[in-house]
This record gives structure tokens, C-alpha cells and sequence, in this order.
């Protein structure tokens, strides 16, 4: 079987102060075994330069985030076009990293969209950390800290866009997915379960909990409990509730 894969892309990202305007165009075949990818010239020239980093870095200086707590910012918007044996389709992403230190502690949050309010809130409350503590019995996990993070519990696959190889995502559980994952055209796609979240029956979120607002560097989640604030070493034992929105509620070991 012969297996013809063409991507179009193109990311503009802004890094620390460097702005940089990446194109990615090339095609893929597999036949019999082996795969041969080379790049296509003149491919970018119908992707239209994503403009969002620019507005987002336009409201990211208005945001009430002091400048010395920024160690690392990355913002990154891209547009796509795929083609596999004839199956097209198009994506745009949009990518936030920072990296946040005060008082020697170094949070990481990575967004999938320019929250910069929830960037600004975290900041905010990091500013009243206090030393580690030990975990609380149960607590609440923000969304963008459940994605980033091992769960336990059976995980489903969110139904939405095409795979790598063109094939549309449903609602299945991870452990059932024949999705394919393809982080460029210049290796072979691999089996893996997409878009993962945790299906739960109960969906009702105990907002008086304390909650995990972000990852601190190492193998600790910052907890923000309405007064204080703090790292800690958390073991999740099995997820409670989850939310619509990707909040979910879990025990700690």
C-alpha cells in the first residue's frame, strides 16, 4: 500500500525577546516499508502569517506580571494544511509557555490558548508562596495542570479534528484508539491515543478544595488552598470528579 503524505505549516514564535517565522513544507511516502520524506519548495507561499503574537504580546505587556518573575516566556501561533492520499484538512494552534520564579520557587505553565488572566492570577498568588507542606487529602487540579500531568483512571480520547493520517478523532477510550500521531512529515507516524481527558460520571467539583494552579519544576504542584500557597509533593490515588471544562477533583495517597 502506498501511503502519500503532504503538510503545509507555517509558526511564528516569539521566545524571550527573539521573534522567529518558521515554514515547514514537505511530503511524505511510505511504500512496502520504507518511508521516504523530502521537503517541497514553495509551499509556504499560500500560508498567510499568522498575526496573533503580536496581539498577544501586545496585551501580555499590559498584564500585571512584574518582569523579574519572568525567567522564560513562549508564545507561538501556527497554521496548517495536510494532505494524505487525498484527505485535506487544516488546523491552527496556538502555544503559551512561561516559567515564573519568587522566593527560589520556578513554576511552568503551558496553555493551549492566550490565557493571559490565568497567567496573571498565578502570578499573582505565587507571590504569597510559602515553603513546602504536605499534600492535602483531596484537591481540585485547574485544567491546563490535568493535561500536563499523569492521571490515574481510565482516560478517554475527546472526539474533534483528523489524525496523521486523515482519520477523523471520536469519543473512544484511550486503550481503544487507532489514531495516528505525526509530529512532522519527516518521521513516521505512530499509534497513540489523542486529545486524552478524564470521563467521569460524577461531574461536580468541590470548589471549597484546595487547588493545584500549576507544575513546580520537579515533581510538585503548587497548591493554592484560598490562603496560602505552597509546593508540594502530590501522589494521586483516583480521580473523584472531572468537570467539562478538564478541572478535576482527586484523593492523594
Amino acid at each position: 500500500m502506498r501511503e502519500v503524505y503532504r503538510k503545509f505549516g507555517r509558526v511564528v514564535r516569539y521566545e524571550n525577546g527573539v521573534e522567529i517565522d518558521v515554514t515547514e513544507c514537505g511530503e511524505a511516502i511510505e511504500t512496502n516499508g520504507a518511508f521516504i520524506a523530502v521537503p517541497l519548495l514553495g509551499g509556504a507561499d499560500a500560508l498567510v502569517r499568522p498575526r496573533g503574537v503580536s496581539r498577544a504580546l501586545a496585551r501580555w505587556a499590559d498584564e500585571a506580571v512584574r518582569p523579574s518573575m519572568v525567567e522564560r516566556l513562549i508564545i507561538a501561533e501556527g497554521v496548517a494544511m495536510h494532505d494524505f492520499n487525498g484527505v485535506q484538512w487544516s488546523e491552527e494552534t496556538k502555544r503559551v509557555h512561561v516559567a515564573l520564579t519568587h522566593n527560589h520557587i520556578r513554576v511552568l505553565i503551558d496553555l493551549d490558548d492566550f490565557d493571559f488572566d490565568l497567567i496573571s492570577h498565578i502570578a499573582d498568588r505565587l507571590q504569597h508562596v510559602t515553603s513546602e507542606k504536605e499534600a492535602p487529602k483531596k484537591i481540585r487540579i485547574a485544567p491546563h495542570v490535568a493535561k500536563a500531568i499523569e492521571l490515574p483512571g481510565p482516560l478517554w480520547q475527546r472526539a474533534g479534528g483528523r489524525d496523521g493520517k486523515g482519520q477523523l478523532i471520536e469519543e473512544v477510550p484511550a486503550e481503544q484508539s487507532n489514531c495516528w500521531y505525526r509530529p512532522s512529515y519527516r518521521v513516521r507516524p505512530i499509534r497513540k491515543a489523542l486529545n486524552l481527558f478524564v470521563k467521569c460520571d460524577n461531574t461536580h467539583i468541590d470548589e471549597s478544595l484546595p487547588q493545584a494552579i500549576a507544575i513546580v519544576d520537579g515533581d510538585r504542584l503548587l497548591i493554592d488552598d484560598g490562603h496560602d500557597v505552597y509546593p508540594a509533593h502530590v501522589t494521586l490515588e483516583r480521580i473523584d470528579a472531572a468537570s467539562p471544562t478538564g478541572e478535576i477533583e482527586s484523593r492523594c495517597r
